[in-house]
């Protein structure tokens, strides 16, 4: 297991907040703000769980997990930070955070449970941890932090659950949160209503979002070269524009037969036409937000033969037109059909 190395930022103001020389627990080798070259490293899960019990030792606060949210900033998160910043809503900015989040590390997830009134986020950690209670206030008080850099400071969730016992001295939490704090509770969630997660919000940029998207799934791809479906996907958005896409030449690109790139992805049930289709519907809300393109040549970005094939795909994911929704609803608020299948060319 790994750690995204550039999060170490936020352990690194946290620790200086407390008048402490961030150096006597993270080595220079290990993380140094401002270093050339170190943007996409990636730590072993061991030493980034050891800086941060040897940080929380030295410190001695026992908030210092919820106070660590203070000192959060996006680039801390790389593209999914800059995606998330982009996001049209706190709704939008979840489904990203729990599709990408595995760029961070691969023991820490979130899982979404999108109820009529509410939205819940609930915290998943997977591997064993020295000071789980820190570590899961650092994570539900961070989401928080980054909720309210997206949405505004005034912005308090409905109610907070955490695992962890009660705090002797529990006005921190109540302090950061502004709202019902529940302490032994199943599990670290947090929750909104769903009028706070669907507002629209002024930063939205559905154009960066989706570039910053791309570079997270080659990232992704990079991370694991056995990971078909990033690997897949990046071939076909590179193929796209070329309007010579096909499963043959994409399996080329793999070093594997088209048989063989048919049976990874229906292990993953996946198929050809379904990444298609994903790549495409997740490309398109960038450039429907481009005034510079045209439908027509939107359309050839994404490997249809006319506009008018692109219209009718466009209509069966989202179900209104492409012309509509630019001057409408922004797309990134409309959620495609992920299996879908495309009967239109990509020639």
């Amino acid at each position: 297991m790994t750690i995204f190395g550039p999060t170490l930022g936020t352990l690194w103001r946290t620790i200086e907040s407390y008048g402490i020389d961030p150096r006597e627990v993270i080595g220079e080798s290990v993380y140094t703000p401002g270093r050339e070259g170190r943007i996409h490293y990636r730590l072993p899960f061991d030493s980034y769980d050891r800086i941060r019990t040897e940080a929380a030792e030295i410190i001695g606060d026992p908030a210092v997990g919820v106070r660590s949210a203070d000192h959060i900033h996006p680039s801390h998160f790389g593209a999914l930070g800059y995606a998330w910043m982009a996001s049209s809503s706190l709704l939008t900015g979840f489904r990203r955070l729990q599709r990408y989040g595995r760029m961070f590390n691969d023991f820490e997830s979130w899982l979404i449970d999108e109820g009529r009134d509410e939205v819940a986020m609930t915290l998943q950690i997977s591997a064993p941890i020295r000071r789980p209670d820190e570590v899961a206030d650092a994570f539900v008080a961070g989401l928080t932090a980054l909720c309210r850099l997206n949405y505004g400071q005034q912005l308090n969730p409905d109610r907070v659950m955490l695992a962890r016992h009660a705090p002797d001295d529990p006005s921190p939490w109540f302090g950061f949160f502004r709202c019902s704090v529940e302490f032994g509770a199943d599990a670290n969630r947090l929750v909104l209503s769903m009028a706070k997660a669907s507002k629209p919000l002024s930063g939205s940029n559905p154009q960066l979002a989706a570039l910053n998207e791309q570079v997270i799934e080659r990232y992704l791809a990079g991370l694991d070269r056995r990971d078909i479906l990033n690997r897949a996907r990046v071939e076909i958005a590179d193929r796209l524009p070329s309007g010579g896409l096909t499963e043959d030449s994409v399996a080329g690109a793999l070093n594997m037969t088209k048989r063989t790139l048919h049976r990874k992805l229906r292990e993953h049930g996946e198929s050809f036409r379904s990444l298609l289709e994903g790549v495409r519907t997740s490309l398109v809300m960038g450039y429907l937000a481009d005034a510079e393109l045209t439908l027509t040549e939107i359309a050839f970005l994404l490997g249809f033969s006319d506009a008018s094939s692109f219209s009718r795909a466009f209509r069966r994911w989202f179900g209104t037109t492409p012309s509509i929704a630019r001057t409408g609803s922004t797309p990134e608020d409309m959620t495609p059909p992920h299996e879908g299948h495309t009967n239109e060319s990509t020639s």
